[in-house]
Parts: C-alpha cells; sequence; structure tokens
C-alpha cells in the first residue's frame, strides 16, 4: 500500500468553520426569524449520542440498539459521540422528506456507514452554524486494506440527498467510499472534508457543488458520477465553492457530462496511469468549461472526453499534465472537437497541448502552451503561433512585449493563441538555449 497522500487540507479544515460568506446572515437579535425556522425549533427531535447510549427527545427516532432509526418525516438534530453506534433513515413505501442537522455530532460505525439513508423522499442534511461534525465508516487501519465490496460509504443515501449549512463535517470513509449517494447528490454549502479508501464523493445519477468549500483526499477518484445509461443523469456539475482534490485516480469523473460554470477548482491526480486512471477531469460526452478559476495537475491528461467534444467558453484554467492537455475523442474515430471561444488558458503538456481526432477551432480567449510533442497541430480560426523550441523545465519562453510562458516540465513546441496578435506577425521566441523567430498564421 502506498503511503497516505498527504492530508494538509483536510488538517486545516478541521481546525477553521467555512469562511466564504455564502450562508445568509443570521437573525439580529430581537428580529423576527422565519416561520420555518421557528416551526422547526419547536417540532424537531433532539437526539444525542453518549457511547452505546443515545437520549431522543421527541418522536419519529428510535433506539433499537446500536441503531438510531429515524422512520417519520420531519427535522431531528443530533449530537454527541459514539463509536458503536449507526443512524438509519427509513421512511418506508411511502417516502417522507427528512432533515437532520448536525451540531457537533461524531459517529463511528465500524462495520459500515455512519449514516444511511435508505428510504426516505429527499434527505437533507444540515451542518449547524460553527458545528464540528464527524462521520466515520471502519477504522484508520483499515486503510491498509479496504475493502472493495464494504457497504455504501461513511455518509450513503439510497435517494436524493444535499448537504447544507454553516458548520464543518469531516468524512473518513476507511471501508470505501466517502459520502455516497444512489440518485442526485447536491452540496450548497459547508466546510466539507473527505478522505476515503476508495472514491471520494460519488452520486450515481448526479453531482452539483453549488457553494461552500470541499477537500478530497481519495485513492480512488475525487468526485464521481456513473449513471450512463439514464436520460439526463451521470453528470457533474460545479458552479460554484472551492473544491480541492488529492487523489490516485480521476480528480472528476463524469459518465455522461461534466460543466464547470464557477467557483474554484484544484485537482492534482497523482495515480500511476496503469492500476488508476489518473486525468484530472474526465467524462465521457461532454465537457463545458464556462467560468471559474481551475488548477489541474495529472499524470495522465488534464481534460479528458472520451467520446465527446471539449468547450471552453470562459475561466482561468492552468494545466500541467505529463499526457495531453486537453484531449477529444478516439483514436481513428474523427470525432472528438475542442472549440475555445473565451477563458485564458495556460498549459503545460508532456505530449500535445490539445489534441482533437476531430477539429481544433479557436475564435476567442488566449492559449498559452508548452508541449513535449513535436505533432502539435496549429488550431483553426484565431490568429496563432506554432514553432519549436525547446527547453528544460524551469525555463521560461520569453516572448518580448507578449510577456512569457512559463515552463514546468520540459517542451519541444510552444503554441500562442492571443488577441493582440495578427497575421504575418513576427515574434522572437527566446530561452536560456536560443531563440526563435516565427510567424503567427
Amino acid at each position: 500500500m502506498k503511503k497516505l497522500l498527504p492530508l494538509l487540507l483536510i488538517l486545516v479544515l478541521l481546525l477553521s468553520a467555512c469562511s466564504n460568506g455564502s450562508g445568509a446572515a443570521p437573525a439580529a437579535q430581537g428580529e423576527e426569524q422565519p416561520a420555518e425556522t421557528q416551526q422547526e425549533k419547536l417540532d424537531h427531535t433532539i437526539i444525542t449520542l453518549d457511547g452505546a447510549n443515545a437520549e431522543i427527545r421527541g418522536g419519529g427516532a428510535r433506539d433499537e440498539g446500536g441503531v438510531i432509526a429515524i422512520s417519520a418525516a420531519g427535522t431531528y438534530e443530533l449530537s454527541g459521540v459514539s463509536s458503536e453506534m449507526a443512524l438509519v433513515v427509513d421512511t418506508g413505501d411511502d417516502p417522507m422528506d427528512v432533515t437532520l442537522i448536525l451540531n457537533n455530532a461524531q459517529i463511528t460505525n465500524p462495520t459500515g456507514p455512519a449514516i444511511h439513508v435508505k428510504q426516505a423522499k429527499h434527505f437533507r442534511l444540515r451542518l449547524a452554524d460553527g458545528s464540528e461534525n464527524l462521520l466515520a465508516s471502519g477504522q484508520e487501519a483499515d486503510l491498509q486494506n479496504p475493502d472493495p465490496q464494504a457497504s455504501g460509504a461513511a455518509l450513503f443515501s439510497e435517494d436524493d440527498m444535499d448537504i447544507e449549512g454553516e458548520g464543518s463535517l469531516t468524512v473518513c470513509g476507511y471501508l470505501n467510499n466517502g459520502i455516497g449517494c444512489k440518485n442526485d447528490l447536491d452540496i450548497n454549502s459547508g466546510n466539507i472534508a473527505v478522505l476515503a479508501a476508495n472514491n471520494g464523493v460519488r452520486g450515481n445519477d448526479s453531482v452539483q457543488i453549488k457553494g461552500g468549500v470541499l477537500a478530497v483526499s481519495a485513492w480512488g477518484d475525487g468526485i464521481k458520477a456513473t449513471a450512463s445509461n439514464k436520460e439526463g443523469k451521470g453528470y457533474v456539475e460545479i458552479s460554484g465553492g472551492s473544491v480541492s482534490l488529492e487523489v490516485w485516480g480521476d480528480g472528476v469523473q463524469a459518465a455522461t457530462e461534466l460543466r464547470v460554470s464557477g467557483g474554484s477548482l484544484t485537482v492534482i491526480a497523482r495515480g500511476d496511469g496503469v492500476e488508476h486512471s489518473s486525468k484530472a477531469l474526465k467524462a465521457e460526452k461532454l465537457i463545458q468549461i464556462s467560468d471559474g478559476s481551475l488548477s489541474l495537475s495529472a499524470l495522465e491528461d488534464g481534460i479528458r472526453c472520451s467520446a465527446g467534444n471539449v468547450d471552453v467558453s470562459g475561466g482561468s484554467i492552468q494545466i500541467a499534465a505529463a499526457g495531453d492537455g486537453i484531449l477529444a475523442g478516439e483514436k481513428g474515430s474523427g470525432l472528438g472537437d475542442v472549440t475555445v471561444s473565451g477563458g485564458e488558458l495556460s498549459i503545460s503538456a508532456g505530449s500535445q497541448a490539445v489534441k482533437a481526432r476531430g477539429s481544433f477551432s479557436v475564435s476567442g480567449g488566449s492559449i498559452r502552451a508548452l508541449c513535449g510533442s513535436e505533432k502539435q497541430v496549429a488550431p483553426q480560426g484565431s490568429p496563432c503561433l506554432l514553432c519549436l523550441i525547446s527547453g528544460a523545465q524551469g525555463d521560461p519562453v520569453q516572448l518580448g512585449e507578449l510577456g512569457s510562458v512559463e515552463a514546468p516540465q520540459s517542451y519541444k513546441c510552444l503554441l500562442l493563441v492571443l488577441p493582440e496578435l495578427s497575421p504575418g506577425q513576427t515574434v522572437t521566441a527566446s530561452n536560456r538555449v536560443g531563440s526563435v523567430d516565427a510567424t503567427v498564421k
């Protein structure tokens, strides 16, 4: 078993509450609270854990000896510590909505999920403001021999699940996955750290990250959606928040589409490319980036769309990949377009900066790329500079008034697409080895 991944991000999250200010401000003293909040304060059931015991005040929940069973609609508040119990939600054949508030709760289940939602129309997990919570399946020693057949995840729902609130949550999936959902999983807010023996965050139908802070350290994939045969499902969407992934598998993997429209996303995919696929972003049908700040590092490809297109219309994107920076389509298929109409791309690639089995076109935005392959092709559309120039890692290419292109790894080719370039223009590209005069086409 390889050494454990660095957990600096997770430790930082454990010590600090979410400070992104995305939640609504608390009501001022004396100000009337919304009716729904008043109703919850009056009616919700209080569950307090203490080792193998639980005190329950209110209806809808019972202690079944090692399991806290929730069987009715409503709001439940959980606090206390137990390493001998699990919480199960099952509202029966007539599914009902359930909200569970974690308020300084710690649950460790040695043999399975700490929280398991078997049946609920919609399950909402709320992190109480300022609270620090922990959910774990198994023990840390299980990381040395994880069980790929282990049930679910430390936090596992078989129906739709939302995570929200301004508290903190640490999820340790020592047995298998960290957070898992068989339907749609939405992360709206919260300060969430995940450590997993397999996948960090997995939603079969979809995963949507809309806000909050999410840090994942995982032996498998970071964020994953797997439903490839359901119409309109199998997608991952990141529209806000701050996401950091350090994984041995793929950073983000979608069975159908992957869309990034806001927030920040940092991916380090460290796998070996043999036992584990190690792409930063991977999807089958479409990868679409319209906004956001992305920093992608991968042992294989930075962005890989296996059977579809890559569409970049905005955002700030930095890619450092040992394989291709961006790759669309299967070999020999003639399909797989890469279209850039906006955004700022900075690419360092061991192979090609951009490889499209179909077409590669640029109509806006900018590309600054250094790559290790002499086979890089020029895009259609915007004027570009493409020339051969060799350099070592850490030896940037200077471009006079156009600035420079950084060199995280060695390179043989320069690709430059900037709004200020015009056909016929001569640009001198230079590094420590020498210089090349290239003509913009």
